[in-house]
């Protein structure tokens, strides 16, 4: 036979799980039933509830070495025993097959342990004798029940009153009753809030809707739970977590209304101060973020015509090149320079040579798709980037903006020309080859004359 040794906490939770198993058998014992037949006694199930919840105390004796005068459920299992007449004596007899009954269940799982088994028969002993002086007070009319629950509630209500704030009104919301703390937080004395209705600390930011849904929850009588703003007597405003509970009679109707509030106007106030700390945070990193944006574009646009610069353009091909690569699509280069660009500056001057710039920009940067990357290479030359673009399509495409060029009169250089160099992406060739190759291109129709366009596969 397998046993096991197991530690107090165990043991409890053991008992604990098996509390309806050790009820059973502590009730039909032969010791027990002998008592209840000798009193003609039959528990009843309010009964049977009393003896399981002191059995859970008992348990809780033994795990937290509590002392019997902290179980809240001894007064009841007492009450039992004494309008059933049961003797001390008895009251002994009682705990010997509690005490047995817990025994069997333990040996029935095949545990084992000494130590338990001491502490058991000590905690059973020790709760015997101090029940057994609880009961000899209540024999001797020392102790009346009714008083020892009066009691118990006095303490539940005064723990209550001194650690909330509590507030009792009439069906019409008349307050009946206002403790100590409702009086300081909200600065009126008790004469001056019993017999006003709730509304004289209501707060006028608080939307009315918010006490529509507490008066139809509560006189469908059911309790109401919400955070409320209400308004000191000096206009202050200080703000309270609230319960209210309407209170029943026999018959179900709703007496009057208990309010329990907690003062979170300081927690209130911190979510307030964080929220605005919040939203001031996304606002400047709205703004930082904008900034960035603006220095990113600024570094990305030539400052002059508009155009992506040439780090940019670098970056744009960089990314293309590797597309190209991975997704065989067919990629597209034109470079284009201004014919005869010097002699416009030398004529004119810089700022006519500046206006033929961006005019060129504007002109060009119409004729090309949104997927198009156009960008200033450097000085009077240009260079776009054509995804999905083929040589025939893109050479088509210089060639009509080549022409659009020449036929566009510009207001104090006049009539200028350009020359183009268009490549199409090969298998394997790397940015700079392709590169290279178009600016070649672009050199030839320059040495061919100008004003024309070149294009080559390979």
């Amino acid at each position: 036979m397998n046993k096991k040794i197991v530690e107090l906490k165990e043991f409890a939770d053991f008992l604990r799980i098996n509390r309806n198993n050790i009820i059973d058998k502590w009730v039909v014992c032969e010791s027990v039933e002998t008592i209840f037949v000798r009193h003609s006694m039959k528990l009843s199930d309010t009964d049977r509830k009393v003896f399981y919840d002191f059995l859970d105390c008992f348990i809780s004796v033994m795990q937290w070495k509590l002392t019997i005068a902290e179980c809240p459920i001894k007064m009841q299992f007492l009450k039992i025993l004494s309008d059933n007449s049961f003797t001390n004596f008895e009251l002994f007899e009682l705990f010997i097959a509690l005490k047995n009954a817990i025994s069997d269940v333990f040996y029935e799982h095949q545990f084992l342990s000494f130590g338990l088994q001491k502490d058991l028969e000590s905690v059973s002993i020790n709760i015997a004798k101090d029940l057994s002086d609880v009961y000899t007070q209540i024999q001797k009319d020392e102790i009346n029940f009714k008083d020892e629950h009066s009691n118990l509630l006095n303490e539940y209500k005064k723990a209550v009153d001194l650690s909330n704030i509590v507030s009792k009104s009439n069906t019409k919301g008349i307050i009946t009753y206002a403790n100590d703390k409702f009086c300081e937080i909200s600065g009126y004395s008790k004469a001056e809030l019993i017999g006003k209705p709730h509304s004289i600390v209501r707060h006028p930011m608080m939307p009315s809707s918010v006490f529509k849904e507490l008066w139809d929850t509560i006189k469908s009588k059911r309790a109401w739970h919400g955070v409320v703003t209400n308004m000191r007597k000096d206009g202050r405003k200080y703000v309270v977590d609230s319960t209210i509970i309407p209170i029943l009679d026999v018959d179900g109707d709703i007496v009057e209304y208990i309010a329990i509030r907690h003062d979170v106007t300081e927690f209130e106030e911190t979510k307030d101060q964080l929220s605005t700390l919040n939203m001031a945070m996304k606002n400047r990193i709205d703004e930082l973020y904008n900034m960035t944006t603006s220095l990113e574009e600024e570094a990305s646009i030539d400052s002059l015509t508009g155009a992506f610069n040439r780090t940019k353009f670098e970056k744009f091909f960089d990314l293309e090149i590797e597309k190209a690569q991975v997704s065989k699509n067919v990629l597209s280069i034109i470079m284009l320079d201004i014919d005869h660009f010097k002699s416009i500056n030398d004529n004119f001057g810089h700022h006519v040579g500046d206006e033929v710039l961006k005019g060129i920009v504007e002109l060009i940067t119409k004729n090309l798709k949104r997927v198009d990357i156009f960008a200033r290479w450097g000085g009077e030359e240009f260079v776009a980037l054509l995804p999905g673009t083929n040589l025939e399509n893109a050479t088509k495409l210089a060639e009509n903006l080549r022409i659009k060029i020449e036929q566009e009169s510009f207001s104090t250089a006049g009539k200028i020309t350009s020359s183009f160099g268009v490549g199409e992406y090969q298998d394997k060739e790397s940015k700079t080859d392709m590169f290279n190759r178009v600016d070649r291109l672009l050199y030839e129709a320059k040495r061919k004359g100008r004003n024309r366009v070149m294009s080559c596969a390979s």
